[in-house]
């Protein structure tokens, strides 16, 4: 961070005080709303007016909407200078959490319940659009030639991932530190939150760098099906939780088929929708009338994530494979205005949703309200994501390097080993994100407090570290 703030005062004076001068406008619009005497805000105790209401909730997305801005004109300058020890992702979950500490001491809960993070919002609003660009981006060819790989870390990894988590929490557990009993369920259930990636930090991060086509296809089919496993897991042994049992190894076989079935049926939904919108392109005028087309591009792929979603099947699988779908089949069949507003609609909406997750879980870090901070189990569960994420990558690579050497010369020679050097990047761009977060906030119950504060901080921690340093690999 030292080395990137002499790095901008050394491009010039004139740049510098440009950037301090929105930045200072952003703040004192910040300060102004928090300035607000906390005895006009709403308190947890009545409903608000409906006037009251609208007041407030102006206020919050004014705060939002201000670091949004502040997030986006920093970007631009270290775009514009150049500067690669940093990335804006970083900055944004800062500057939540600089302002989410003002919030903390200045307003009332009201506002403060408004500006946290709500797993609805983020899975409903936020998720949609990076899925969705992805999927429409994707390079099928480089995918599918390292599809071993791919499915090898996202499948298996996962698996890998939690179950290191879970059995490293629940040997600190048994040693009674910080008075913190986990059953193992609960261990297991942590395990899988944290092994759930995210896509969105590196994505972008390998984007601007450019990296190899190879390294990128690995990390992106990674990350993206990574979520979908984690979700799924989290599902099956959520519902044992519910159901007030605890794990037992007899219920592996129903799990996997469990899996198995919400994979293939999202699968199958997300391609459907694809070749329905390649269908009504084909079929019907729709070249004619562009911004229509254009909105039907976008809305079928969301209404496939909301299908999915709503029956209880994985709405990312369906989003990525519907978007997957109707950029081979669909695309080809779109007017020249519809192919161009698509590309940089999905873009645009995916860099914004991209800004404001951070800014969003940064907030969040000193604005919710049924925090449980235990220091000690904090640092011992981000040393064990590390690990498990090391037990997920190296051995793997391994196994699958070992299988690519002596594979019989009549098999496909498409899929390339994992070198060393690309391991090591793997196991950099394991950031845990709001996946993480928003399927910690579904869980409630005696932990829950505990789990979901422990899963933000190493979200945050993650971010700041890997996500900085990330350039410097």
């Amino acid at each position: 961070m030292v080395s990137a703030v002499a790095a901008v005062t050394s491009t010039g004076f004139d740049a510098a005080a440009g950037l301090t001068a929105v930045l200072s406008t952003a703040t004192g619009a910040l300060l102004s709303v928090t300035s607000t005497p906390a005895s006009d805000i709403p308190d947890d105790t009545e409903d608000p007016a409906p006037e009251e209401e609208e007041r407030v909730s102006a206020q919050a997305l004014l705060i939002l909407v201000s670091l949004l801005i502040a997030a986006l004109l920093t970007s631009y300058y270290l775009q514009r200078w150049r500067i690669r020890s940093v990335h804006e992702t970083v900055l944004s979950i800062f500057a939540g959490m600089g302002v989410g500490l003002v919030l903390r001491f200045s307003t009332g809960s009201y506002i403060k319940r408004m500006v946290t993070f709500d797993h609805t919002i983020f899975f409903n609003m936020l998720l949609p659009p990076i899925i969705l660009n992805c999927g429409y981006n994707l390079q099928k060819t480089s995918v599918a030639r390292n599809i071993p790989s791919v499915l090898t870390f996202a499948f298996v990894g996962t698996v890998v991932s939690a179950v290191v988590i879970g059995v490293l929490v629940q040997i600190y557990s048994f040693t009674g530190i910080e008075s913190i009993g986990f059953s193992l369920l609960d261990s297991l259930i942590l395990g899988t939150i944290l092994s759930a990636t995210d896509p969105v930090t590196i994505l972008a991060v390998f984007e601007q760098l450019r990296v190899d086509p190879k390294l990128f296809s690995i990390i992106f089919g990674e990350t993206v099906f990574n979520d979908a496993v984690a979700i799924v897991l989290f599902a099956t042994l959520g519902a044992l939780r519910s159901d007030g049992q605890d794990f037992s190894f007899g219920a592996v076989p129903h799990m996997m088929a469990s899996f198995m079935f919400v994979f293939s049926a999202s699968l199958l939904v997300g391609v459907a929708t694809g070749v329905f919108m390649s269908l009504l392109c084909k079929h019907l005028r729709l070249y004619e009338y562009p911004s229509i087309e254009a909105s039907l591009a976008l809305l079928l792929p969301y209404q496939a994530y909301l299908f999915s979603n709503a029956i209880d099947l994985s709405g990312i699988v369906s989003l990525l494979f519907c978007a997957a779908t109707m950029r081979q089949y669909a695309y080809k069949s779109l007017s020249v205005k519809s192919k161009r507003t698509t590309r940089y609609l999905f873009h645009l909406l995916s860099g914004l949703a991209e800004n404001f997750v951070f800014i969003y879980l940064g907030i969040s870090l000193f604005t919710s309200e049924d925090v449980l901070f235990r220091p000690v189990f904090i640092i011992y569960v981000m040393i064990a994501t590390c690990i498990s994420r090391y037990s997920a990558i190296f051995p793997l690579s391994r196994v699958l390097n070992a299988i690519f050497k002596y594979r019989h010369p009549s098999a496909p020679s498409s899929a390339q080993p994992v070198t060393h050097e690309e391991q090591t990047m793997l196991f950099w761009a394991g950031l845990r994100g709001a996946v993480a977060v928003a399927l910690a906030s579904e869980v409630s119950g005696q932990n829950g407090p505990l789990l979901r504060t422990t899963v933000l901080c190493v979200v945050v921690l993650s971010v700041a570290i890997f996500g900085g340093t990330t350039p410097q690999v």
